[in-house]
C-alpha cells in the first residue's frame, strides 16, 4: 500500500515538472521570436537614380541625364552670376551648351562608392572640403533653394506665390555631393513613385563672387 502510494506521488510529481517544463519552454521560443525592424525605402530606392545621374554626368550623356529628370519638375540650377547665388528652371540638359553659358561642364572620373552619411563642408579659408567622397545626406531635407527664395523674397525679386511654390518643391528633397578633383553637386526627389533629379548645383564648392 505505502509502494502503491509513492508511485503515484512519484507519477504526480512528475507529470508537474513535465508541465511546468514545458510552459517554460514555449514562453522561452515566444520571447526569442525576433520581431522584424521597419525600415524605409529612403536608404534604398535613390540609389540608382544617384549613380545613374553621376555615370550620365561624366560622360555627358545627353540622353540618359535628361532620363532622369522629370518633364514636370524641371530641372532647377544654381549658379552664382556675382556676388549672390541665384537659380533658373530648365527643361534639361545639354552639355553643348553649358549653363550658365560662362561655366562649361567638365568630365572626370568617380572611384567613390556611394555612402549615406553627413555630407562634405567647403571651406573657403583653404580652398578645400573637409572631406572627399560621394555621399547623399538622407537625415536632412535639403534648402538651398528655399535660402536663395527667402533671400530673393526679401529684396522684393520675388513675389510670395514664388517663394511658397519653391519652398513646397524643396519638401522631400535630398541632396547628393560629389567631391574629387571636381565637384558635382545635386538634389533628387520621388515624385509619383519614382525618383527624380530636381536640382544642379553649380555654385557651392567655389569660392569665387
Amino acid at each position: 500500500m505505502i509502494k502503491h502510494i509513492q508511485f503515484s506521488l512519484f507519477i504526480l510529481l512528475a507529470t508537474l515538472a513535465s508541465c511546468t517544463s514545458g510552459n517554460k519552454t514555449n514562453t522561452e521560443k515566444k520571447d526569442s521570436v525576433s520581431i522584424p525592424v521597419e525600415t524605409t525605402l529612403i536608404d534604398i530606392a535613390p540609389n540608382n537614380v544617384i549613380e545613374s545621374f553621376v555615370q550620365a554626368y561624366i560622360e555627358k550623356d545627353n540622353k540618359r541625364v535628361n532620363e532622369l529628370i522629370h518633364p514636370e519638375l524641371g530641372l532647377y540650377v544654381i549658379y552664382r552670376p556675382g556676388a549672390a547665388d541665384t537659380y533658373e528652371k530648365v527643361d534639361s540638359l545639354n552639355f553643348s551648351t553649358p549653363f550658365p553659358p560662362h561655366f562649361p561642364y567638365t568630365t572626370f572620373e568617380n572611384t567613390y562608392q556611394l555612402a549615406f552619411e553627413k555630407l562634405p563642408e567647403y571651406d573657403c579659408g583653404y580652398d578645400r572640403w573637409d572631406k572627399l567622397g560621394f555621399f547623399c545626406d538622407t537625415t536632412r531635407q535639403a534648402d538651398q533653394l528655399s535660402q536663395i527664395a527667402n533671400f530673393q523674397y526679401e529684396f522684393e525679386e520675388i513675389n510670395l506665390t514664388e517663394l511658397e511654390k519653391i519652398e513646397q518643391f524643396e519638401e522631400e528633397t535630398y541632396r547628393v555631393i560629389l567631391t574629387k578633383n571636381e565637384n558635382l553637386i545635386f538634389h533628387i526627389k520621388k515624385y509619383k513613385g519614382n525618383w527624380y533629379v530636381v536640382v544642379l548645383d553649380r555654385a557651392y564648392g567655389w569660392c569665387d563672387a
